[in-house]
């Protein structure tokens, strides 16, 4: 079986985990997903237990990869079963992921593991468990982009291939040719990138009937929050619904109130500010792109579910800003250990009350040409919402 890449292993970063939004019905992709992934062909769906595909594919739609080479890399360490155990050489789990540290995977026994930097809980058990097939998969997706250097979905044959070689350590060796029989596969898969060459089996890589991918033999798994996309169009406050307030009217930016209702209904939470000028002027309140939220019923432990399904964990303390402490379309996350931020034990100073603060990433965020301070409502060209389809 094959190995992690030794050039992953030597990162050195927080440790802490990244934790699914919880109870998200993955739900039966069949051709759904992005637009630009590739329908499964005859062969993916041959070789992949249906399970098995359903989570590759919405683990890849999550974190914007080619999911024919997510599941292809997961097809060469682990074949088609669960890999549960973690190897003698300290990898584990369904990509088989450095997961010990101090171990051949992860050689550096003070430095944080893949693991536990990048772990995730998909399958919404409240732990990030080497042993869960779906933690795996969406780990493995996660690390493909920022650790291995894969391009986005869409990407190039070479890029891929590239990442392919960072995932082993090396593009073979006198065992396996490893970086192309990955990418034979993933064309075999239905990849098609620039540079792709022709299937091997080409009617294999035909696109396969479509099915409804043996729905509900599996347990539910969470798909997390289902990724980001960028929208401009037409601009303008907008009120949220009394439910959600605490009895002070609120309005946000109209191009993120649907986020805004899904994660205060689903995580129990009431939005206390949104749009305002007495925040800091070039931040994202006086966008109406910034939400400040505590527990509709005293609950702080539905905020820490939050504050982890947006991309924040304790580790983030200070900081907050992605993409180590927000996951896309959020830019800034202000929980506990930000100053007059977080629940009644860790707001200190508290001048604020306790909450919660979430940013969205707009054209106008801190970073950007178009940042300035506003003591008006001026929108911004565009903002990043959520695209997942089950948030609405």
């Amino acid at each position: 079986m094959a190995l992690l890449a030794p050039m992953a292993v030597v990162v050195v970063a927080v440790a802490g985990t990244f934790m699914a939004v919880l109870g998200a019905d993955i739900g039966c992709l069949g051709e759904g997903g992005s637009a630009a992934q590739a329908a499964p062909t005859k062969t993916a769906k041959k070789q992949i237990a249906p399970w098995k595909l359903k989570l590759y594919r919405a683990a890849a739609k999550r974190f914007d990869v080619d999911w024919t080479f997510l599941a292809s890399i997961g097809y060469q360490e682990c074949g088609n079963g669960a890999c549960r155990e973690i190897n003698a050489s300290g990898c584990g789990g369904a990509m088989q992921i450095a997961v010990v540290r101090g171990s051949a995977c992860s050689p550096d026994p003070s430095a944080p593991t893949l693991w536990e930097r990048y772990g995730v809980d998909a399958d919404g058990d409240g732990k990030v468990s080497i042993t869960s097939p779906a933690d795996s998969i969406f780990t493995g997706a996660r690390i493909l982009r920022p650790v291995m250097g894969a391009p986005r979905t869409g990407g190039s044959y070479a890029a891929y291939r590239e990442a392919a070689c960072h995932y082993y350590g090396a593009c073979a060796d006198g065992i396996v040719s490893y970086a192309d029989e990955v990418m034979a596969r993933a064309v075999q898969y239905g990849f098609k990138g620039k540079g792709s060459p022709e299937p091997s089996d080409p009617a294999g890589a035909q696109p396969a009937p479509a099915g409804n991918e043996e729905c509900g033999a599996q347990p539910s798994l969470s798909g997390g929050l289902g990724g980001a996309k960028r929208v401009k169009g037409p601009a303008g406050l907008k009120a949220l619904p009394p439910d959600i307030t605490p009895g002070t009217p609120e309005a946000c930016d109209s191009r993120i109130v649907a986020d805004v209702i899904y994660l205060a209904r689903r995580f129990g939470q009431i939005v206390t500010d949104c749009f305002g000028l007495g925040h800091t002027p070039d931040g994202e309140h006086p966008l109406g792109a910034a939400i400040d939220a505590a527990p509709k019923n005293g609950d702080w432990s539905t905020t820490m579910r939050l504050a982890r399904a947006v991309g924040w964990k304790p580790s983030c303390a200070a900081s907050g800003v992605r993409p180590d402490c927000a996951d896309p379309p959020f830019r800034f996350v202000g929980y506990n250990g930000y100053p007059s931020h977080g629940d009644p034990e860790h707001c200190v100073p508290c001048t604020g009350g306790p909450h919660i603060h979430i940013s969205w990433q707009t054209s106008a965020s801190s970073g950007m040409p178009e940042n300035s301070a506003r003591y008006s409502y001026i929108p911004a060209i565009w903002i990043e919402v959520l695209a997942g389809k089950g948030k609405r």
